[in-house]
C-alpha cells in the first residue's frame, strides 16, 4: 500500500500544472552560441511554456572549429527548436545533429540576409558568417526567430510578436546613432583582428584595408605581418582594432610599428548573458569608432 501511495504522489508531481496545460505542449528551444540566445530570449521573454537554452559556454567566442561534446547532443536530442546563425558559422550541423535528434526544427536565422562573400571563400567559406555584428543583421534575425517561434507555439503569437517588436525598435536606436555617427567619420580606412567586422563595416561605410589573422586562431608569418604593416602606412589606416577575444599582443605590436593607435572592438561572441548585452557591447564599439574615426 505504502508503494501503491509513493507511485501515485510521483504520478501526481509529474503531472503538467493548469498553466502548462492552458499554454499547450512546452516547446524547448536550444541556440547556438550567445548571439542567438539574447536575441532568442529578447523575443520570447515571459512566454509560458516556453524555455530557451544555449549549447556553448558563453565564453567560447565563435565557434568556426567547434566539435560536438556528448553534452551538445543531449541538449540536441531535447529540443524541439535549434536557433542558428547559418552562413556557415556552426560548421558542426549537419549529420551529427541530425543523428541526435532527426525530429528537432533548424532555424537559420542569416537566410534572409544577403551575404558578403570572403575572398578566400574555397579555403574559409564561401560566405562571411559573422552576419549579427551589423545591428541591421541582428533586426533580420530576429524577425526570423520571431517567425520561427510563431510557427511552433501559436498560442504564444501575440507574445513574441510584441517582445520582437520592443526588441526590435530598441535595435533600430541603435543602427539610427550608427547612421549619425558615421556621417562624422573623418578617416574610413580601419584594420581589424580578423574578419568579423565586415557586415558592420559595410553599414558604416568603412573600408577594412586589413587583418591580422586570415584564419581565426592561426598567427600569421613575419612576411604577412610585414605586409600588413606596410599596407596600413600606405593606406594611412586611423587604427587597429583588435577583439576581447583574442590576445592584444599581435594587434599592438603591429599598431606600434605601423604607428596608429589600437583599440578594441567587441563582435559580442562572448560575454554576458543579460538581455540588453548585444546593445552594451555595440554601444561601446560606436563610442570607440567615433573617438578614432572622427578626429
Amino acid at each position: 500500500m505504502k508503494k501503491f501511495v509513493s507511485l501515485w504522489i510521483v504520478f501526481f508531481l509529474s503531472l503538467p500544472s493548469a498553466e502548462a496545460i492552458a499554454a499547450g505542449k512546452p516547446l524547448r528551444v536550444l541556440t547556438s552560441f550567445l548571439p542567438m540566445y539574447l536575441f532568442t530570449k529578447n523575443t520570447v521573454g515571459s512566454a509560458p511554456g516556453v524555455s530557451v537554452d544555449m549549447m556553448l559556454p558563453a565564453s567560447l567566442g565563435c565557434p568556426h572549429d567547434y566539435a560536438l561534446v556528448p553534452s551538445d547532443m543531449k541538449k540536441i536530442a531535447a529540443a524541439d527548436l535549434f536557433i542558428v546563425n547559418g552562413k556557415g558559422m556552426e560548421e558542426f550541423l549537419g549529420a551529427p545533429v541530425r543523428k541526435a535528434n532527426p525530429k528537432v526544427v533548424m532555424v537559420d536565422t542569416s537566410a534572409g540576409i544577403t551575404p558578403l562573400r570572403n575572398v578566400d571563400g574555397e579555403e574559409h567559406g564561401e560566405f562571411n558568417p559573422h552576419t549579427w555584428v551589423s545591428p541591421r543583421n541582428a533586426v533580420l534575425q530576429v524577425r526570423a526567430i520571431e517567425q520561427a517561434l510563431s510557427k511552433a507555439s501559436p498560442e504564444n503569437r501575440e507574445i513574441f510578436r510584441r517582445n520582437a517588436d520592443a526588441y526590435v525598435k530598441r535595435l533600430e536606436g541603435l543602427i539610427a546613432e550608427f547612421d549619425q555617427a558615421a556621417k562624422r567619420f573623418r578617416n574610413r580606412n580601419i584594420v581589424t583582428f580578423h574578419n568579423v567586422f565586415d557586415y558592420l563595416a559595410r553599414d558604416a561605410g568603412l573600408t577594412i584595408v586589413g587583418e591580422i589573422e586570415a584564419v581565426p586562431g592561426q598567427e600569421p608569418s613575419a612576411g604577412e605581418i610585414h605586409k600588413l604593416i606596410e599596407t596600413i602606412k600606405a593606406k594611412q589606416a586611423a587604427a587597429v582594432f583588435g577583439e576581447p577575444q583574442y590576445p592584444a599582443r599581435l594587434a599592438e605590436m603591429v599598431a606600434r610599428e605601423a604607428g596608429v593607435p589600437v583599440r578594441g572592438l567587441d563582435p559580442v561572441a562572448t560575454g554576458s548573458t543579460s538581455l540588453t548585452t548585444y546593445e552594451d557591447a555595440m554601444r561601446d564599439n560606436l563610442r570607440v569608432l567615433q573617438e578614432v574615426l572622427g578626429k
